[in-house]
C-alpha cells in the first residue's frame, strides 16, 4: 500500500488565502459526506457545500473581519481546515468547522490542526472557544471532549426541514506557551511557532513562560523533546525519525 499525502509530504498548518479555496471546498465536500452522509442525507451536503463553500461565498469569507481559516497542508494538497470566528467584542471564538480529509483522519491532523486554531485564537485574545457538533456525529463529539471541550448544551439545530440536535463544547483556551515536563524542568511549548515536519510539526520550546530563551523544538507526531538540529539547521526527532522538511529556497537543504 503506498504513503498517503500526509506521510509522505509531511504537514505544514498556516492561515489560509484564496489559493487554498479549491482545497477547502474539496476537503469540505469529503468531510461531510464521510460523518453526516447517513444522517443528512447526500442532497443536504451537496446543497451545503454549494452554498457555503462556492467560489464566491469562500472568497467573502476568507476576507471577512473575525473569520479565521487555518489549513493543513501535505505537500501542495489542501488535506484539512478548520473555519472560526471571533465575536466583535473580542474574548470569545467559535471554531464552526473543523474538517480532515478522510484519508488523512488517522494521521493526528485532525489534533495538530485544533491545536494550532486556538493557539491562533488566544494570539487574537480569545479566552473562551466553543466548538459545535451534530450529537449524531458521534466521532467529532469524542475528537472535542478527548482535547479538553467539556459539554455545556444542547440545542436544536434546523437542516432541510428537519430537527436535529447539536452539543456545544466549550474550552477555557489554548494558551500560546503550554507547559510540560521534561527531564525534571518544566518546558513551554508554543503552539503559534512551528516547523513543517516530515510526519508531524516541530513546534518552538522554551525555558521561560515569556518565549525568550529557545530550549530546543517538541515534536508533534510522538510528543517528544528528544529533538536534534545541526548546524545546517536540519531538525530531527531522535525517537521517531520525523525530520524538518524543507521549505521553498530552504538553504541548508540545496
Amino acid at each position: 500500500m503506498g504513503q498517503s499525502k500526509a506521510e509522505a509530504d509531511g504537514i505544514e498548518i498556516r492561515e489560509a488565502d484564496t489559493g487554498d479555496a479549491e482545497g477547502i471546498r474539496s476537503v469540505a465536500s469529503n468531510s461531510l459526506h464521510a460523518s453526516y452522509a447517513d444522517v443528512l442525507g447526500e442532497d443536504i451536503i451537496e446543497q451545503a457545500v454549494e452554498g457555503w463553500y462556492g467560489d464566491d461565498a469562500l472568497d467573502a469569507e476568507l476576507g471577512e473581519e473575525g473569520m479565521l481559516y487555518v489549513v493543513a497542508v501535505a505537500g501542495d494538497e489542501v488535506v484539512g481546515f478548520s473555519q472560526s470566528l471571533v465575536s466583535a467584542e473580542g474574548g470569545t471564538g467559535t471554531i464552526l468547522w473543523l474538517h480532515v480529509d478522510p484519508d488523512n483522519r488517522d494521521k493526528n491532523v485532525g489534533t495538530t490542526l485544533l491545536n494550532h486554531t486556538m493557539a491562533t485564537l488566544s494570539e487574537r485574545g480569545v479566552e473562551q472557544i466553543s466548538g459545535e457538533v451534530l450529537t449524531d456525529n458521534q466521532t467529532g463529539c469524542s475528537f472535542y471532549e478527548a482535547n479538553g471541550f467539556h459539554k455545556v448544551s444542547e440545542r436544536e439545530r434546523e437542516i432541510g426541514g428537519e430537527t436535529y440536535l447539536e452539543n456545544v463544547y466549550v474550552h477555557e483556551g489554548r494558551a500560546k506557551f503550554e507547559s510540560r515536563e521534561f527531564d525534571g524542568r518544566t518546558l513551554y511549548v508554543n503552539w503559534a511557532e512551528s516547523e513543517r515536519g516530515s510526519d508531524a510539526p516541530f513546534y518552538a520550546a522554551y525555558s521561560d513562560e515569556e518565549g525568550e530563551e529557545l530550549f530546543g523544538w517538541f515534536c508533534s507526531n510522538c510528543e517528544s523533546f528528544d529533538t536534534a538540529m545541526d548546524s545546517m539547521e536540519r531538525l530531527e526527532c531522535n525517537d521517531c525519525g520525523n525530520q524538518k522538511k524543507p521549505t521553498r529556497w530552504d538553504a541548508s537543504y540545496l
